[in-house]
């Protein structure tokens, strides 16, 4: 596995251009001119990323999954901003040094394409009219020089930027970017790094009465000069407009910024009583599996109706490990970061502090000391049990199948989403 933290980071930079000039007359002009209003709306939103990661030794190995990110991303000004997804606030380190080891990418949401499609910078090459995800697509090179680029890689502690050169495809009923794949060249030898490539897909994503042109999917693979590869997989999994559903606050700032609408607030430190909306079979059971829970009991902050029963959560599988003794037990971790209300997704952050009753959960033990008894007993008691904040951890006897639909469990609402969940 790649343990050194290297990520893609984009900045601005300009230079010169080249057009072809067999390209239908003013194609290229009507299309940059739409990205450039498409480009204008994005710093009114917020949108949460999931980031899959793997990585391999080598081509002739499968990829193993590392774990799975989920983040908040934003634009403001020339950069890209980055939090944990449903936290209210962006990190006020690099994201390189919040994530962890593995891989990370800047850029991806907005900056990429803003550059490559920045006609100071880049030099165009137009190639024809054909056909790219089932849609008719006109089809352009580009290059980017190093002088020019905001396309750098890091490794370790040394960071340089790089050329690079690509492709993208534009959607010839409207003219929308479909598609965009660039990959780096002439890395210096220094970083380490043979190959740097990186593909995204762009759609319609529908917010409110609006419809924005979003990278919905991609992947960022670097290979090592070893030959040990890494890929992160991203996905769009929902967007918001700031005024309307979310508060945006920097670490450490003194005041956030609010939703402007009335709200009621869930309150910090609140119980939600939820159970497991479907089975989950064992196979299933990998980081980043969706898992969706529905609460059974109504939530009340006095004589006030906070939530209905009903209300749905969204989440993942944070974590899952295995072991074999002293039977087939399951590690799992679970986080629940959105409420479905109304048919709106607003962000939160829960911690699980109970679990159960079911066959196949292994109860945590509240005593340390060891009990014994004459009745033997393949059930085994844990001493302390994994608690992260923002997540929750059981361990499931695998011996007893699917984690069953139904499943009970117990959240409690951290203290930092007290100002930032609210409802219009």
């Amino acid at each position: 596995m790649l343990r050194t933290a290297i990520r893609l980071v984009v900045t601005l930079g300009s230079a010169g251009m080249g057009l072809c000039f067999q390209e239908p007359e003013g194609l290229f002009e009507k299309f940059h001119a739409r990205m450039k209003a498409e480009r204008a709306s994005i710093p009114q939103y917020v949108c949460t990323q999931a980031v899959e990661r793997f990585s391999r030794n080598s081509a002739e190995h499968p990829w193993k999954p590392v774990d799975v990110l989920q983040l908040d991303v934003a634009v403001v000004g020339d950069h890209e901003l980055y939090g944990r997804a449903g936290s209210g606030e962006f990190f006020r380190q690099p994201l390189s040094e919040t994530a962890g080891s593995g891989v990370v990418s800047t850029g991806k949401f907005a900056l990429l394409a803003r550059q490559i499609l920045d006609t100071t910078a880049a030099k165009y090459r137009y190639k024809g009219l054909g056909e790219r995800d089932g849609s008719q697509a006109h089809e352009y090179d580009f290059d980017i020089a190093q002088s020019s680029s905001n396309y750098r890689l890091r490794s370790g502690t040394l960071e340089l930027p790089v050329a690079y050169q690509g492709t993208f495809w534009i959607k010839a009923d409207n003219l929308d970017l479909l598609r965009l794949e660039l990959q780096a060249y002439d890395i210096p030898p220094k970083l380490g790094l043979a190959e740097a490539v990186t593909t995204l897909a762009y759609s319609r994503v529908t917010i409110g009465e609006n419809a924005l042109l979003l990278p919905v999917s991609g992947s960022v693979t670097l290979v090592t000069s070893q030959g040990v590869e890494s890929m992160n997989r991203m996905r769009i999994q929902s967007c918001r407009r700031y005024s309307t559903q979310s508060e945006v606050r920097f670490a450490g700032a003194d005041e956030p910024v609010t939703a402007q609408q009335p709200a009621t607030a869930i309150p910090a430190g609140a119980i939600l009583e939820a159970s497991l909306e479907e089975a989950l079979p064992l196979e299933k059971i990998v980081p980043g599996l969706p898992v969706t829970m529905k609460l059974t009991k109504e939530l009340r902050d006095g004589t006030i109706l906070v939530l209905a029963a009903g209300a749905l959560l969204a989440g993942r599988i944070a974590y899952a490990d295995s072991q074999d003794a002293p039977f087939p037990i399951l590690e799992i971790g679970l986080e629940l970061s959105t409420l479905e209300k109304d048919g709106q997704r607003i962000p939160i952050r829960l911690t699980m502090v109970d679990a159960g009753p079911a066959a196949g959960l292994i109860r945590e033990q509240k005593r340390m000391d060891p009990v014994f008894s004459k009745r033997r007993s393949a059930r085994m008691d844990i001493l302390v049990r994994k608690v992260e904040q923002g997540q929750g951890y059981i361990h499931w006897d695998t011996r007893k199948g699917a984690i069953p639909k139904g499943l009970k469990t117990k959240w409690r609402v951290d203290d930092e989403r007290r100002a930032s969940i609210s409802f219009p």
